[in-house]
C-alpha cells in the first residue's frame, strides 16, 4: 500500500498526516509515538516531497522514541543545513521503512509550494508560526492539520502527474532484478548504475583525453584544437580549465566551446523559406550514447562495454517494434549514463570517459559544420548546439550537404535526422521559435516555453503563459499581442509565481507605502491600483532587501484564487509581450506596428529639459523589467534617470 505523508514539527508539538492513495483515507497522528509505531508496518510504502532530506529523519526519530524536545532539536539541526543522519540520536538509533521521494530527478530549486502555484492551486500557508514557544491551541492544531493535509494532497497530485516516470523506474528495476520499493527509492542515476552493474573505482586520469582516430582534425579551427590541448597542460588547475570557454566564429556565426557543449547562434535573427532559399536542421540521433559506443567512452566501472551497447540496440529494436514501454525504460539508461559518469558520488563515475564524450561530441559537430562551410558558398549557420546544426542554404547546394552527411555518417557511425524548417525566429541560442514544414511549432527557452518540461529533469513553469502564447502567435501567425491577450479571460494565464529561495529570511509587499509581511511563495498579478507596489525579499545574512525579480511594478497577491479577470491590468501584459518581442527583434528590428519606446539617447538630446518635465516622463512612461541578461542596461537606465532628475 502506498501512503503519501508529510510532517510538521513545533517546539511542543509534532504532527504526521498519512494518506492512502488507493482509498483517499487520512491517518492523522499528533504527539503519539506509540500510534506511529502501530501504524508503520512493512507492507506500507511511503512517498513524500523532499522526505529523503527531512521527513524521513523526523519519522525515524519518532519511531526511535524521541520526545518533543529532542524531535525539535533534530528538526532545527536539519533546517540549519546539516544532514539528518549526522545527528547523534539518529546515529545511535535505527528505524527502517520503505519510502521514496517524488522530488528525485527534478530540476533543482523547485519547492512544493512553487509547484502548487504553477499548477494553479491554492498556495496560502498556515498562519501558525513554526517558532511558537508553547503548545498549539486546538484552533492552531486544526489549522496545521488542514494545511498539512493540503500539502499531502498536492504531493499525491504530483505522484499522479509523474506516473510515467515512476513506471519507467519500476520497469528498469525489474529488468535489473531490483525490488520495486528499492527501485523507487533510487534516483535515475543510481538505478542506472545498478542496472549496468557498475562498481566504483578510483581514477586519476581525467585529463588524458585523446582525439578520436576518425576525427578530421584539419577541418576544425586551430584555436579550438589548441583550447582542448590545454587538457594536457598541468600548470592549469582543474577549476580554471573546466570552467574556461573559447569564443570563435564559424564563418560569421559566433560560437562558444567549453566543457559543457558547443553553442553557436545569430542573435535577433528571423528567416523564412522563400524561393530557392531553404532551412534545414540536422540532429545527431542519441549523440552521447553513440559516442560512448563508437569511441569507447563507456564507463570503465561496468563489467563490459557490451552491456551498454546491448541496451542501445535493444532500445532501437523496441522502438522499431512499437514497444514503447521497453523503449522508454532503456532510454532512461542511455540518457542518464553520461551525467552519472561525471558525478563523483555515483558508481559510474569515470571523469575521463565523461569529458571525452563532451569534447569529442563538440569536435565532431564542428568538423561537420566546417565541411558544410567549405563546400557550400550560400550556407548560413543559424544555430549550432550540442547535438545538431540548423542552417539556411540555396536549394541547389543541398546535394553537397547530403554527400557530406553520408561520408560523415559512414566514417563516424552516427545517424543524422533531418527536419525541414519553414521559419525560424531566434532571440539567441537559448530562445527561439521554429515552425517546421509540417506546421509543428518547436520552442526553446524561458521567453516562449511554459507548462511541464517534456525534456530532461522534471520542471514546471507557468509564469505569465499568456505573454508567451502572445509572442508565439505574433511571430507565427502575425496576430497582434493585444488580440491574444485581450481575448483571454482565464486569470491563471496571467499569474506570476514570486518565489524567494532559502537565502532569504522573509518577504514583504509594499501596500500604500507600508511594508506588509507576506509568504515566501506568492501568486501575483499586475494591477492598475497603484497603492499596491512590488514584492521584496530580505537576505538572511546581510539583512538587505531586494526586489523579487521579474514582477510587475504594481502587484496584487492572490494566493487563494479569489480574484477575477477584471482585477488585473491586461495592459501590463500587452506591453510585456511587446518588450519581449523587441528582445527577439533586437536594435533596429522594431516593426512599425510596435509601440514607440522612449530611448535614453532621445531624451538626452532634448534642449532645456526641466526637472518637472522629466518627472512627468517618469510617471507616464512605463519602464519595463529587464531580463537578467540585460542587467547592464537596467543599471544604465536607473543611473541615468537618477542623475538627470538632479538637474535643477
Amino acid at each position: 500500500m502506498i501512503y503519501v505523508f508529510d510532517v510538521e514539527v513545533f517546539k511542543h508539538d509534532w504532527l504526521i498526516v498519512f494518506k492512502n492513495i488507493s482509498t483517499g483515507e487520512y491517518t492523522i497522528i499528533h504527539n503519539d509515538n506509540y500510534a506511529v509505531k502501530q501504524f508503520m508496518t512493512m507492507d506500507k510504502l511511503l512517498v513524500g516531497f523532499n522526505n529523503k532530506h527531512y521527513d524521513n529523519y523526523i519519522l525515524k526519530g519518532i519511531l526511535c522514541g524521541a520526545d518533543n524536545i529532542l524531535l525539535k532539536e533534530i528538526n532545527d539541526f536539519i533546517l540549519n543545513g546539516n544532514m539528518g543522519f549526522e545527528h547523534w540520536f539518529l546515529r545511535e538509533n535505527q528505524a527502517y521503512f520503505n519510502t521514496f521521494d517524488i522530488m528525485d530527478d527534478m530540476q533543482q530549486g523547485l519547492s512544493l509550494k512553487a509547484i502548487e502555484g504553477h499548477l494553479g492551486l491554492n498556495i496560502e500557508e498556515s498562519s501558525v508560526p513554526f517558532d511558537i514557544d508553547r503548545s498549539l491551541t486546538p484552533r492552531e492544531l486544526e489549522e496545521t492539520i488542514k494545511y498539512c493535509k493540503h500539502d499531502v494532497d498536492v504531493t499525491e497530485h504530483l505522484v499522479k502527474i509523474r506516473k510515467p516516470y515512476l513506471e519507467t523506474k519500476l520497469a528498469l528495476g525489474r529488468l535489473a532484478g531490483i525490488d520495486d520499493a528499492k527501485a523507487l527509492y533510487m534516483t535515475n542515476a543510481k538505478l542506472t548504475a545498478a542496472f549496468l552493474r557498475a562498481e566504483p573505482k578510483e581514477w586519476n586520469d581525467e585529463r588524458n583525453y585523446k582525439y578520436p582516430d576518425n576525427l578530421k582534425k584539419d577541418f576544425i579551427p586551430k584555436e579550438v584544437i589548441q583550447f582542448f590541448d590545454r587538457m594536457h597542460d598541468l600548470s592549469i588547475d582543474d577549476k580554471e580549465l573546466f570552467n574556461s570557454k573559447l569564443e570563435f566564429y564559424i564563418k560569421d556565426t559566433p560560437c562558444v566551446v567549453g566543457f559543457g557543449g558547443i553553442h553557436g547562434a545569430y542573435e535577433n535573427y528571423i528567416e523564412e523559406e522563400q524561393g530557392n532559399r531553404i532551412i534545414r536542421n540536422f540532429d545527431v540521433a542519441s549523440l552521447y550514447p553513440s559516442l560512448m559506443i563508437r569511441c569507447g567512452y563507456v564507463s570503465r566501472n561496468i563489467p563490459s562495454a557490451e552491456i551498454f551497447e546491448k541496451v542501445y540496440h535493444d532500445r532501437l529494436k523496441a522502438k522499431k517494434e512499437g514497444d514503447k514501454k521497453t523503449s522508454d525504460t532503456l532510454k532512461l539508461v542511455l540518457n542518464t549514463t553520461y551525467g552519472a559518469m561525471l558525478n563523483p558520488y555515483n558508481p559510474l563515475y569515470d571523469p575521463l570517459m565523461g569529458r571525452s564524450v563532451c569534447i569529442s561530441g563538440q569536435l565532431f559537430l564542428t568538423e561537420l559544420t566546417m565541411a558544410y562551410i567549405k563546400a557550400c558558398k550560400s550556407i548560413k549557420i543559424i544555430n549550432l548546439n550540442t547535438d545538431g546544426v540548423m542552417f539556411s542554404i540555396n536549394e541547389e547546394e543541398m546535394p553537397k550537404i547530403y554527400a557530406i552527411n553520408e561520408e560523415w555518417q559512414n566514417r563516424t557511425g552516427f545517424i543524422l535526422e533531418e527536419t525541414k524548417i519553414k521559419k525560424i525566429i531566434q532571440k539567441d541560442i537559448n530562445n527561439y521559435i521554429a515552425v517546421t514544414s509540417d506546421g509543428d511549432i518547436k520552442t526553446k527557452g524561458a521567453y516562449v516555453t511554459f507548462g511541464i518540461s517534456q525534456a530532461g529533469a522534471f520542471n514546471i513553469n507557468n509564469n505569465y503563459p499568456i505573454v508567451k502564447k502572445a509572442i508565439i502567435e505574433y511571430f507565427v501567425n502575425g496576430t497582434p499581442v493585444e488580440e491574444t491577450i485581450n481575448n483571454c479571460n482565464d486569470i491563471l494565464e496571467f499569474q506570476y509565481i514570486a518565489k524567494a529561495s532559502n537565502k532569504y529570511s522573509y518577504c514583504y509587499h509594499i501596500v500604500d507605502g507600508k511594508k506588509v509581511p507576506v509568504q515566501k511563495v506568492n501568486r501575483v498579478y499586475a494591477t492598475k491600483d497603484t497603492q499596491y507596489e512590488t514584492l521584496y525579499k530580505v537576505h538572511k545574512e546581510t539583512g538587505r532587501p531586494a526586489k523579487i525579480e521579474d514582477l510587475p511594478k504594481h502587484c496584487i497577491i492572490d494566493n487563494r484564487n479569489e480574484l477575477t479577470i477584471e482585477d488585473i491590468d491586461k495592459e501590463h501584459y500587452i506591453q510585456k509581450a511587446k518588450k519581449m518581442i523587441q528582445d527577439f527583434l533586437g536594435e533596429g528590428g522594431r516593426e512599425e506596428s510596435m509601440d514607440e519606446y522612449v530611448k535614453l539617447s532621445d531624451l538626452e538630446k532634448v534642449p532645456g529639459i526641466g526637472k518637472k518635465t522629466l518627472e512627468r516622463i517618469r510617471e507616464t512612461v512605463k519602464i519595463y523589467t529587464f531580463t537578467d541578461q540585460e542587467e547592464d542596461k537596467k543599471k544604465e537606465l536607473s543611473s541615468w534617470l537618477d542623475e538627470i532628475l538632479k538637474i535643477k
